[in-house]
Order: C-alpha cells, then sequence, then structure tokens
C-alpha cells in the first residue's frame, strides 16, 4: 500500500513504484484534485499503450454532476461518503472486474 497527499504526489508514486492494483483518490485534495489526477493517470495508459489502472473516487460529492465528473475523468467507480466497509469493498470488487464500466454508490 503507498499513501500520498494530493494528487501531484500519488501521480509521482504511480510513476515511481507503479503499476497498481487499484487507485483510491479523493475528489478534493492539495495541488491536484482526484479529477484532474485521473485524467493524467488515463493520459499517461493511453500514451504509453498501458492498460487501465483501476480507479475509485472516494469523495463527500454526492450529487449527480459529481459522479458524472468522476466518469468523465475515467474513474471505474464513485462511492460517496461516508464510507462503509461494505461500499469501498463492493466499489474495489467492480473496478477489479474485467471490462467492466463505471459503477457508483451513493
Amino acid at each position: 500500500m503507498t499513501l500520498t497527499e494530493g494528487g501531484s504526489s500519488g501521480l509521482e508514486a504511480l510513476g515511481k513504484n507503479g503499476p497498481f492494483d487499484v487507485v483510491l483518490l479523493d475528489m478534493k485534495m492539495p495541488v491536484m484534485d482526484g479529477l484532474a489526477a485521473t485524467r493524467e493517470i488515463r493520459a499517461r495508459e493511453a500514451r504509453a499503450g498501458a492498460r487501465r489502472t483501476p480507479v475509485v473516487m472516494l469523495t463527500a460529492n454526492a450529487l449527480p454532476e459529481h459522479r458524472e465528473a468522476s466518469l468523465a475523468a475515467g474513474a471505474n467507480g464513485h462511492v460517496s461518503k461516508p464510507i462503509t466497509v461494505a461500499d469501498l469493498l463492493g466499489a474495489l470488487t467492480r473496478a477489479l472486474e474485467p471490462e467492466q464500466e463505471i459503477r457508483e454508490v451513493a
């Protein structure tokens, strides 16, 4: 497990220590938010022809437009806070399924 304090440091860790099995991001983080970090992850994967790393957005932002923003950025899942163990495990399970579409937990 690798923990970072923001999106840019998360991208740095992904570049140095990746690939990871899954990436968990908050929508609101210092320096670079989760949406920008997800877009950059997807751009890097596209440039490298790499497999898509499952990304799950964890956030207090629970409105439909927040879920849509996660989808548009390329996240595989969106879990709204307060996060339960069941919600997180469900989102992780779905995100790790091959060829899955974005899933959301309200």
